[in-house]
């Protein structure tokens, strides 16, 4: 047995001789029940202390390399693999486990990318809200509170429900500003729309069971439950929302944003609502309620919810992504109370509880009133660049070549074109021009709407004038397709 220990180099002398004798153990050289030498011989061969080869030793069993019996000395019970010839040519670009392609993920990592912020000079986002100081301020000051009145038992596990302040004042603002009336065991913190869905899935569908969506729709609710092998069904929107007409018998969910359709930004209309509510009760279904914004309507209040008509088979997402900042990344489950219990039991089971701070900060900015005044402050901020922006298209091009939906509600506009409309080519136009405006093909499904989306949240009032501007002219230059079809 040949060993050789180096004294300058900063690994310690029994880590290299533990080194030294897998490298032996791999290569054959020490192969399974040789004996090693005992530890006196092999120190004075060394010309180590016995200590230094008993810790060695030591670390080789606890590898599960040696055993030790007695008398017996310490014998080898198992060798490592032999390492790969460095002389042999090496795998590139490939795996050592193959990876299954995930065409699910891979279409939502799209609707990301597309939606990802660009180095533009006007920037039509519609995917988040407007953050200002006043808001980080408070938000700042929430938490700082939050933090100090912690109490010891609060640092340890928590209800999968989520914590009882949070649900406390959500279900208090439930009441007042949406006309839900529940109690707390009917609300369930989720982090996210997405992960509300998720959780909905796993716990209340079969696997190759049937859900009903909207197309075009939110792209999240769609691949989240095709991922759980749930069968997906596109529902055609026109201007009175979800044709419920064409929803399937066999739809044993059906998620819908009644109050402000996303993309398209129609309301479900009245008998709509009544016909949906009726078919999910005759065909035992539930309803899954995205609210994603409806908070930020610019005439009336916000339009009443279906669970506030029909609790016992409606499930209300309340997120917070929209109403104050993606990043905090929390949402509301709402419904009846057996099946609120489900869901609470497969979170535990998958996630155990959301983490603390977060819902602590938001429970005491809900408490201290500066949720409300946030979002009275954000209403009339977004009222305020909502009629500009629409003036602003109205009196351009635009309006000629487009049909503009969604003027009442949420935070973004759907300028809606003709089948044959190039989304990619006008995006692409707009860039060039340094105005980033988005594609209605991530949120299309089955069907065949074209169209371009512009937000007005993360946009002042100047920037909207300027990217409506450039708009227009490139409408003049003929870069954004011909004017619509009339039906």
């Amino acid at each position: 047995m040949f060993l050789a220990l180096d004294r300058t180099l900063p690994r310690p002398l029994w880590q290299q001789l533990v080194d030294a004798l897998i490298e032996q153990m791999a290569h054959g050289q020490l192969p399974v029940d040789d004996v090693l030498p005992p530890t006196r011989d092999l120190a004075h061969i060394l010309g180590v202390s016995r200590s230094t080869v008993q810790v060695a030793y030591e670390e080789l069993f606890a590898r599960g390399y040696v055993t030790t019996s007695g008398k017996g000395g310490t014998r080898v019970i198992a060798v490592p693999a032999p390492h790969r010839d460095q002389q042999a040519p090496q795998m590139t670009g490939a795996p050592v486990v193959q990876l299954r392609p995930d065409p699910i993920a891979e279409e939502l990592a799209d609707w990301l990318q597309v939606n990802a912020v660009k180095p533009l000079d006007i920037n039509f986002r519609h995917q988040e809200p407007w953050i200002d100081d006043h808001f980080r301020r408070a938000w700042r000051r929430a938490a700082a509170r939050a933090l100090s009145a912690m109490k010891p038992e609060d640092w340890g596990y928590q209800s999968p429900y989520g914590t009882s302040a949070v649900r406390h004042h959500i279900r208090d603002y439930l009441a007042v500003v949406r006309g839900i009336t529940v109690d707390t065991n009917q609300i369930l913190m989720t982090s996210g729309a997405q992960h509300a869905v998720d959780l909905i899935a796993q716990t209340l569908l079969a696997r190759g069971a049937t859900a009903a969506v909207e197309d075009p729709g939110f792209p999240g609710a769609r691949l989240t439950l095709a991922y759980r092998g749930i069968q997906v069904v596109g529902v055609p929107v026109d201007a009175d929302g979800m044709q419920v007409d064409a929803i399937p018998a066999s739809a044993r969910l059906i998620f819908v944003t009644p109050t402000h359709q996303r993309p398209t930004g129609v309301v479900l209309s009245a008998s709509r609502r009544q016909h949906l509510l009726d078919l999910a009760h005759q065909h035992g279904a539930w309803i899954v309620e995205d609210d994603f914004d409806s908070e930020y309507r610019y005439r009336g209040g916000p339009l009443p919810p279906l669970f506030a008509d029909a609790g016992s088979h409606v499930l209300y997402i309340l997120t917070f992504s929209k109403l104050l900042t993606p990043a905090l990344r929390l949402a509301a489950i709402v419904g009846p109370a057996p099946a609120m219990a489900q869901l609470a039991n497969v979170h535990s089971l998958i996630d155990r509880h959301l983490p603390i701070m977060e819902q602590l900060t938001l429970a005491e900015f809900m408490r201290a009133g500066d949720f409300t005044r946030h979002l009275r402050r954000m209403r009339q901020l977004y009222r305020t660049r909502h009629e500009i922006l629409m003036r602003q298209l109205m009196d351009s091009r635009l309006a000629r070549l487009f049909r503009i939906h969604g003027a009442e509600t949420g935070l973004h506009i759907f300028l809606e074109a003709d089948p044959t409309f190039s989304e990619e080519a006008a995006v692409e136009a707009a860039a060039n021009r340094g105005v980033g405006i988005y594609p209605l093909r991530p949120y299309r499904y089955r069907g065949s709407r074209r169209g371009l989306l512009m937000g007005f949240a993360q946009t002042d009032q100047q920037a909207i004038a300027e990217g409506v501007r450039r708009l227009d002219k490139l409408c003049g230059d003929g870069l954004l397709g011909g004017p619509i079809t009339e039906k």
